[in-house]
């Protein structure tokens, strides 16, 4: 019997459009862009979906423009909206992303902060004396957990 995962079928990339090998369902990351390609590439095209970290387009617009694929500060509450849980590391220190009742935790092995919603984490959201939305750019690691 074969195994359903092996990756040994080709297609094209539906990001950077260069061969790779995908499994029987059409599942699999593409080595050159890092894209995990599915059977929903084309759907959606405009949503960040677990377990890519921005949506197809942008991702397609990234590589267009030789960026690497890295999520904005909204792509990654996308994320942790689409999922649930996310993290990012910050000058060595590891920060954790839960969605409990719509509401966004963020936590360190130090602190524990709560905001409302996406709009009020965009707004006041600080590590240390820092705003996120002033660090993004810094920040590393940004993914699911």
């Amino acid at each position: 019997m074969k195994n359903p995962f092996e990756k040994n079928i080709e297609k094209n990339c539906s990001v950077c459009n260069k061969s790779m090998l995908v499994d029987i369902s059409g599942n699999g990351y593409c080595p050159y862009c890092g894209w995990y390609n599915s059977i929903f590439d084309g759907e959606n095209q405009d949503i960040v979906m677990f377990p890519n970290i921005v949506s197809e387009n942008k991702a397609k617009k990234l590589v267009t423009e030789g960026k690497p694929i890295r999520p904005s500060l909204e792509d990654f509450l996308d994320m942790l909206y689409c999922y649930g849980e996310t993290t990012f590391d910050y000058r060595g220190i590891s920060f954790s992303f839960f969605l409990s009742n719509d509401q966004i935790e963020m936590g360190s092995e130090k602190t524990l902060d709560y905001y409302k919603d996406k709009e009020d984490f965009i707004k006041n959201a600080k590590i240390g004396n820092e705003f996120v939305k002033d660090i993004w750019d810094k920040v590393e690691n940004p993914n699911y957990i």
